[in-house]
């Protein structure tokens, strides 16, 4: 997975990273930005009209790359930067989500749990790393990080509501297993150091 996020930087984010810094645009603007391409892909979604919502989160995702990047580029990272960014992945991925369910709702409201357990598990991966970072420790493991997912989605959404299923109930016991990993990891690295509750 970490070659292909190379892979996809050289080709992809670099070179629109270079004509962002030329059209001098601040890293914020580009975050906020993201959030109304998760908008547009809610929409989408909710009007089962699966590829197109595919086309505008694939853009949120790519964006979200840019900003970081951008950021770094024109020294203009920072704490409430980090924050803001940190901040609307957590929406956008609730808005998709809310997508997801308001489609399958009096549709297969079975598929409503693997929604909430897609959801809550995606909260958890990004949770338990933000605590461990928090008083020190590292809690990278796992594969269902942000970019797995997205790109999971966006396969799910290409491919339409039956197979978006099947991605469901991936996303849910792979995020979960990455948390349990994750919250495993930080205690074998710290089980012997108090932990501030």
């Amino acid at each position: 997975m970490k070659r292909i996020k190379v892979f996809f930087r050289k080709i992809l984010v670099y070179p629109a990273v270079g004509v962002l810094l030329k059209l001098h645009i601040h890293p914020n603007v580009i975050t906020v930005s993201t959030l109304f391409l998760a908008i547009g892909a809610f929409f989408f979604y909710r009007q089962g009209i699966f590829w197109a919502g595919a086309i505008f989160f694939f853009f949120c995702g790519i964006f979200d790359t840019f900003d970081g990047e951008l950021a770094r580029r024109t020294n203009q990272v920072s704490r409430v930067g980090g924050f803001l960014d940190s901040t609307i992945d957590r929406i956008n991925e609730f808005i998709i989500y809310l997508g997801l369910f308001s489609y399958y709702y009096n549709r297969q409201n079975w598929v409503l749990f693997w929604i909430f357990a897609a959801l809550f598990g995606s909260i958890m991966v990004s949770y338990t790393r933000a605590r461990a970072e928090s008083f020190g420790a590292t809690a990278q493991v796992g594969i269902f990080e942000r970019f797995t997912r997205i790109v999971l989605l966006i396969v799910g959404s290409v491919f339409g509501p039956k197979v978006m299923i099947y991605i469901l109930v991936l996303l849910s016991v792979g995020t979960m297993t990455t948390s349990l990993r994750r919250i495993f990891h930080v205690y074998r690295q710290n089980h012997q150091e108090p932990v501030d509750r």
